[in-house]
């Protein structure tokens, strides 16, 4: 089964979410023979969230399950703002993410030069401490787009399976549900996030999985997930995460 649980109706206000935004989404999840589909957008865009709207739209749509969720940058220190923000809504799900690094927003190509002044070892040992913190909030159902840093594609010279190895410990102890987003794809490092031996460690340590596309259009929902499905059945997995009501379901690839 293919589910997309990752997708920004707003983008990054490109869109105001309209009910012909909501329609042009879930008509390509149907297209795409994605069953479930998640709308999360950006925790900063919340005065624009219209999840009553999604729903009143989704009963056009009887062969989908819509889900509704939040995509929440994680922040150390602010883990009862993050608890009482998240609290405020009615969520299937809520995704932590990692796209900021003190002030510096690492994914943004505005700020790409700032890479030069780490040593990119050094950087993902950073970037996947924060990543560590945000499994052991228990704020998140499940992690966005897990090796985000690659982005750009800068590379450590350490292999990075053994770099993420202590996150993902931490990530298996804490039973949180890591992504598969293919939206990497679509970027300089041109790949998934995590890449396939990334995941092949995480089935190792007994972690579970969702799959996601973080399309920011209509056209890209479901994007490369029925790659992602037989990628996850080449490695080893039955089974994906599902979400309703804060509660996760394994269901059958």
């Amino acid at each position: 089964m293919l589910v997309d649980y990752h997708t920004h109706l707003l983008g990054h206000e490109y869109r105001e979410g309209t009910a012909e935004d909501i329609r042009e989404f879930l008509e390509q999840a149907v297209v795409m023979d994605v069953k479930e589909i998640g709308f999360t957008d950006h925790n900063r865009y919340y005065e624009q969230f219209d999840f009553e709207l999604i729903k009143e739209v989704a009963e056009d749509f009887p062969e989908l399950e819509v889900r509704t969720g939040i995509e929440m940058d994680y922040t150390p220190g602010e883990e009862e703002e993050i608890a009482e923000f998240l609290s405020e809504f009615d969520l299937d799900y809520a995704i932590g993410s990692i796209h900021f690094l003190g002030d510096w927003m690492f994914d943004h190509p505005d700020y790409k030069d700032e890479y030069d002044e780490w040593e990119i070892d050094e950087l993902y040992k950073t970037y996947f401490e924060r990543v560590q913190g945000a499994a052991k909030s228990g704020l998140f159902d499940f992690l966005g787009h897990l090796d985000l840093i690659k982005v750009f594609d800068f590379r450590p010279a350490t292999d990075v399976v053994e770099l993420v190895t202590p996150t993902l410990e931490v990530i298996a102890e804490e039973d949180i549900v890591i992504e598969i987003n293919t939206n990497g794809r679509n970027k300089p490092a041109n790949e998934f996030y995590p890449s396939r031996d990334i995941l092949e460690k995480a089935y190792e340590l007994g972690i579970k999985v969702t799959m996601s596309s973080d399309a920011h259009y209509a056209e890209r929902v479901g994007e490369n997930l029925a790659e992602v499905r037989e990628m996850l059945l080449d490695i080893g997995y039955e089974k994906i995460a599902t979400f309703k009501n804060r509660q996760r379901k394994m269901v059958k690839l």
